[in-house]
């Protein structure tokens, strides 16, 4: 089974919160292989991602995680300039 740990430091607490936020619809449901599970430490965002059986899973969600932080850090980057 494969498994990975991101961390990305933020400006402030709030900002990795509302990161996580916008994440956790994306934490898995029940009864999925896949877990993605996201908490804050501090400024701190630590994404967790476990089951995979296959690399080619964990990579494709991996990816997909990352193209949500990237989705989340974007809008958020636009209401903190205004």
């Amino acid at each position: 089974m494969y498994r990975t740990e991101i961390a990305i430091r933020y400006p402030s607490p709030s900002f990795a919160r509302s990161i996580r936020d916008a994440l956790f619809p994306d934490d898995s449901s029940p009864g999925e292989s896949v877990k993605v599970v996201t908490s804050v430490r501090g400024e701190i965002l630590h994404v967790r991602i476990v089951g995979a059986y296959r690399v080619e899973t964990l990579q494709a969600t991996v990816q997909d995680v990352f193209r949500c932080i990237h989705a989340a850090e974007t809008s958020l980057g636009k209401i903190v300039e205004k």
